[in-house]
């Protein structure tokens, strides 16, 4: 099939052609995964995204519409692919950076890990006792979504997801109040800075 072009090739691959994708394949493979490696300098994150490239080409081909050359659309996936990456490598340190922050504001309130320990237990308890949606709220508020995303995300305003927040905020100050009168406040900063930072 080397002589067939891309164009050729790719109408076999919608009928299902398994030797014209392979032909495919083979033509672009180290192409693409230079222009990968060139942008990540890491040559197993640079394989995957261009195995899941061809994975996804495959599994799509039926409904294949390429208004460019194939070479061309290769290299925009490739690059998707990457601006993807870089930006879900940055929200996992986001994730990481927010838990450790928790984790620190926990201990530094905290006199000792079982009270921290007990803090924990008693927030969780205090929480999946509350309306599904203030769970909702509360749990993607400390997963570090923004107040935008989680409206998106529940398919409500962002007033409303304030609003939730508010309300969390007021059952947990209850809570907190009855278990830890000496503590209130401190604890209560830092729930504050969970929802509001």
């Amino acid at each position: 099939m080397k002589n067939y072009t891309d164009t050729d090739l790719l109408l076999l691959v919608k009928g299902n052609g398994h030797s014209a994708f392979n032909a495919l394949f083979d033509r672009y493979w180290q192409k693409a995964y230079q222009k990968a490696f060139a942008r990540l300098n890491d040559k197993i994150v640079a394989q995957d995204i261009v195995q899941e490239i061809f994975i996804n080409l495959w599994q799509r081909r039926a409904n294949l519409d390429i208004h460019t050359s194939f070479e061309n659309y290769l290299y925009s996936a490739v690059r998707l692919k990457v601006i993807s990456h870089f930006r879900s490598q940055k929200a996992a340190t986001l994730q990481l950076q927010d838990a450790f922050e928790r984790m620190t504001l926990l201990e530094s309130a905290t006199e000792s890990l079982s009270d921290y320990i007990e803090l924990e237990h008693v927030l969780e308890a205090a929480i999946s006792v509350m309306p599904e949606m203030l769970q909702q709220v509360y749990l993607l508020r400390t997963e570090n979504y923004s107040v935008k995303d989680i409206a998106g995300q529940l398919g409500i305003a962002d007033q409303t997801v304030k609003n939730y927040m508010g309300e969390v905020l007021r059952r947990l100050r209850v809570v907190i109040k009855e278990k830890y009168p000496e503590k209130n406040l401190t604890y209560l900063a830092l729930i504050l800075t969970i929802l509001y930072k």
